[in-house]
Formats: C-alpha cells, sequence, structure tokens
C-alpha cells in the first residue's frame, strides 16, 4: 500500500500548483505583485518549509527589455542548480548524479511562477490587509488570502512595501494553523547583476524543456477526453478537466485511468484501477503534509483521490464517482 500511495502522491504533485486568491477590486494589487517578480532584478536566499522538510534556496534574478534570467541553486539536500531564460529552463545535476524527469520548479517556484499563477483562480479568494511586519529586515504588508468555501486552502503574503516583491507566503488551513511557508531570510533588489553570476556554476548532466511546451502536454484537449464509464457528480466550483491518462502505469505494473482537475492552482487527481488479489490499497483518508488523499472501492475497482487541497474536498470528490453500468 506504501508503494501505491507514494506512486499516487508523485503522479499527482506532478500536476498540482500551490497558490491563489483574490476579489475582484484587488486585481490591480495581484497583478502588480505579478510584474515586480518578473521585472525586478533582486539577489536572495529563500526558504520552502513543509512539514519536517527544510530546503534552502539561492534564487538571482534579472531582467531588462529583452530577457529575464533566473538562477536557482539549492544550498541543501540534492545539489542542483537551474538556470531560466524566459521559458526555456536548464536544469543542472552534479556529476555522478543521475538526471530525474522532474521539471516541477525548485522551489516550488516562489516567488516568480507562484504569482503568475495567482490570477487563474481569482474568483474563488477574498484579499484583505493584515499587518504590517518585516521580513528579512524589510518592511512588509501582509496581505489575507481567504478562500470563498472550505475546499481550498488559505493564504498569507507579505508583500515589501517599497519594491512589491513577494518575500513570504504561508500556506494555512481553515483554522490558521501554516502547513507550508516561502521565506526570505536576505533579499537585496535593485541594482545590477555580475552576468558570472547567472551562469551555472556546476557541472554535471544537464536537461533542457520549454515550460510553455511542457504545460501545453499536460492539458488535455476535447480530443484526449476519451469516454469513460466513472463519472463525478461532484467538483469544487471552478475545477474543469485538463489531463486524463486512461494506461497510466504504476510503479507495481498495474495500468490505471488518471485524471487530473484543476482550478488553475490547485489540483486534484482522480485515480481508477482494478482490483487484483493480495494487492493492498487505501482505504479512507490519508494526509502527507499538504497533500491529502482518500480511497475507497466500487465496482471492483480502486479509487483513489488525491489533491492538494482540504481533506473534505477529496473525500467529497470521492464519494461523488459512479459508474454509468452500475457493474
Amino acid at each position: 500500500m506504501k508503494c501505491v500511495w507514494q506512486t499516487l502522491l508523485i503522479s499527482s504533485l506532478y500536476f498540482i500548483n500551490i497558490t491563489a486568491f483574490a476579489d475582484s477590486n484587488t486585481m490591480a494589487t495581484l497583478e502588480r505583485l505579478g510584474v515586480v517578480a518578473k521585472e525586478l532584478t533582486y539577489d536572495g536566499v529563500f526558504s520552502y518549509q513543509s512539514g519536517n522538510k527544510l530546503q534552502s534556496i539561492r534564487i538571482i534574478h534579472h531582467a531588462d527589455n529583452q530577457v529575464e534570467i533566473e538562477r536557482l541553486v539549492s544550498l541543501n539536500g540534492v545539489a542542483r542548480e537551474v538556470i531560466r531564460t524566459n521559458d526555456m529552463v536548464t536544469c543542472v545535476y552534479p556529476e555522478g548524479q543521475p538526471v530525474q524527469e522532474n521539471h516541477r520548479p525548485l522551489g516550488r517556484g516562489f516567488p516568480t511562477d507562484l504569482l503568475q499563477r495567482l490570477l487563474a483562480a481569482s474568483d474563488y479568494y477574498v484579499i484583505s490587509s493584515g499587518k504590517q511586519e518585516r521580513v528579512a529586515t524589510h518592511h512588509t504588508q501582509a496581505l489575507v488570502m481567504k478562500p470563498v468555501d472550505n475546499y481550498r486552502y488559505g493564504y498569507y503574503l507579505w508583500v515589501d512595501k517599497q519594491n512589491d516583491l513577494l518575500l513570504q507566503a504561508d500556506l494555512v488551513n481553515e483554522l490558521g494553523d501554516v502547513l507550508e511557508s516561502f521565506a526570505f531570510s536576505s533579499v537585496e533588489m535593485g541594482g545590477s547583476i555580475p552576468s558570472e553570476l547567472l551562469q551555472a556554476q556546476m557541472r554535471g548532466n544537464k536537461m533542457t524543456w520549454n515550460r510553455k511546451e511542457q504545460a501545453a502536454k499536460r492539458t488535455a484537449s476535447p480530443a484526449n477526453k476519451k469516454v469513460s464509464p466513472w463519472q463525478l457528480t461532484w467538483l469544487p466550483q471552478g475545477f474543469d478537466l485538463i489531463t486524463q491518462k486512461n494506461s497510466f502505469k504504476l510503479r507495481n505494473g498495474a495500468s490505471v485511468e488518471q485524471r487530473v482537475y484543476s482550478d488553475g492552482l490547485s489540483s486534484i487527481s482522480v485515480f481508477f484501477e482494478k482490483m487484483r488479489a493480495q494487492h493492498g490499497h487505501l482505504h479512507g483518508g490519508s494526509k502527507r503534509g499538504v497533500v491529502n488523499a482518500f480511497g475507497t472501492i466500487s465496482q471492483g475497482h480502486f479509487i483513489t483521490v488525491v489533491g492538494e487541497v482540504p481533506a473534505i474536498t477529496v473525500e467529497k470528490v470521492a464519494t461523488s464517482i459512479f459508474h454509468i453500468n452500475g457493474k
């Protein structure tokens, strides 16, 4: 069961984005934050913490009228460098370290990619001002992002008052408990950055891709939405089918149908796997960090719903599923 759960978790996280928010009165604020993250030059170190996992990353970001260049360097754990020039991304692993086929951004895309996704789900969040606090020695204005329903997480953001750069983002549950946090520990904004700091310093194996092309491959077109006997009668408002695979392979060799639904920010993956003898599987709810899962059985199939959403959401999706033949 552990192997299956880990495989489904990895598969679902491939499509998961973490961010969200805003009502119509704050669109200009969100748009400004997104523009600043792309157009401002800055050099800093930020941490990403989820549960007992802590990752530290240096980010060096340069932008002018022609090009945006961003270099990220992992400071702990597996050594890795990522260089992004506009939409072209190159990931460098040290010599002797195998390349991992993983296009998820280092540091989960904080702060540049994070802010680019904000507007996609803006109808499902309300934003309000919070306290003024210091982050990485800079004075910031806190923003509270509250979902309009119970089916998404909320966010606290801390924005530099002088330059409008996002300096900290906390993912929170309905009680306000922090589930995941991104925060700069130091950052210098403005000025110029030497060209050598924007070039990879590590020697080793490389993998390059175009992030827009990768996003397009993961998005389902009407022609790819194959007919399936499995139907969902409920999804959170704003979630639509973006990917469907009818022959996805698990680590144990089992063939399953996989669907991914998204509101543009958060994602929910649904897996349908035919039952086999002596095969362990998730029953009921399970949680790993910010990711919740719910497993059930129907019509001789294991059904698993996984998402970076509250537990109530994955359970409600799972219990809404039925087989159109009823057998």
